[in-house]
């Protein structure tokens, strides 16, 4: 959007701002760290296999001693069987989309705080400008007053008038000074440099908007608003966990076994005699002091607080959109 502005210096600042601020960079690295968590549910759906060995040796009362070594493949699973690891890898999934939306809100935010301190930077140069012109204006006033005055053509009093709008005048400019440079300070900031590495025109129109601007917003624009889709899909993330939390109250299973050699000595593994074994268990919880049903409820409290924080979102978005069509 801020290309309809047709300010080069300014769309310059937007993509430095969008690749170097150190909010966007945070919330970059939030969305990879919530990417990496939906392939660690996803991998705990499959069976785990992994490869062992192990050395002992013992010695008996007698005083004898055995060297036994084995080495193999063990594997194991744990069916998912009332989709509670689903749900979990469900929920992790629109984490990530959460977390994507959240990325767009950051840089749809410093996107406009560089547009809008950079128009105050170029509007308080122009403000600046004209003061010091009015200054030479007044002065030039303030002295042929003071002639019309020694000539009699004039009163002391227009003379202190004259001299007060000078002085009224020479007032703003130090304060018009400190606006910019704290809006070069910000645009430093917003650009994640220091402020003597912000290079700017030393002179810039200020940006003009195209005058085709919408004057009309679709419901679907506030789905648009990045805050909004990370609101509905934490709502939906908060219902995959009830449904994580109603499951673990389930009988849960499992099959685990390994396959190896087994021999006497470490040379004799090749040739070693063959084991193998094979495990299935299933567990159901009877009693852990309502920690479960407690886990559940506490899930759906989250989910009520989920939609509520969306309904806030709605709400918020479609009240900025409204304001904004006020102000224009």
């Amino acid at each position: 959007w801020w290309q309809y502005f047709g300010d080069p210096a300014l769309t310059a600042l937007i993509e430095q701002a969008l690749a170097a601020n150190p909010s966007v960079a945070s919330a970059q690295a939030a969305l990879r760290q919530s990417r990496a968590l939906v392939q660690v549910q996803q991998a705990r759906l499959g069976p785990d296999v992994g490869v062992s060995g192990s050395a002992q040796r013992s010695r008996s009362a007698s005083g004898g001693s055995a060297n036994s070594f084995r080495a193999g493949f063990d594997a194991s699973w744990e069916p998912d069987v009332f989709g509670g690891q689903r749900a979990a890898r469900d929920a992790a999934g629109l984490d990530a989309q959460a977390s994507a939306a959240s990325l767009g809100d950051v840089q749809v935010s410093v996107a406009a705080e560089v547009a809008q301190t950079y128009i105050t930077l170029r509007s308080t140069e122009r403000r600046l400008a004209i003061a010091r012109e009015n200054l030479a204006s007044q002065e030039e006033t303030l002295r042929i007053t003071q002639w019309r005055v020694q000539a009699g053509l004039a009163t002391s009093l227009q003379s202190e008038q004259a001299r007060a709008a000078v002085e009224q005048t020479r007032a703003q400019i130090p304060a018009l000074q400190t606006a910019l440079a704290l809006a070069r300070h910000q645009l430093a900031l917003l650009t994640g440099r220091t402020v003597a590495e912000l290079a700017l025109p030393d002179d810039g129109a200020v940006p003009q908007p195209a005058g085709d601007l919408a004057l009309a917003f679709p419901a679907d624009t506030l789905r648009q608003r990045p805050d909004v889709r990370a609101a509905e899909a934490r709502v939906a993330a908060a219902a995959q966990r009830v449904l994580q939390a109603d499951a673990a109250r389930y009988p849960s299973f499992s099959l685990s076994g390994s396959l190896g050699l087994s021999a006497l000595t470490l040379s004799g593994l090749g040739s070693g005699a063959v084991v193998s074994s094979l495990l299935a268990g299933v567990s159901l919880p009877v009693f852990d002091g309502g920690a479960l049903r407690a886990q559940g409820e506490a899930q759906r409290a989250a989910f009520d607080q989920a939609r509520e924080a969306h309904r806030s979102a709605v709400l918020s978005a479609l009240k900025d959109v409204e304001d904004a069509l006020v102000a224009l």
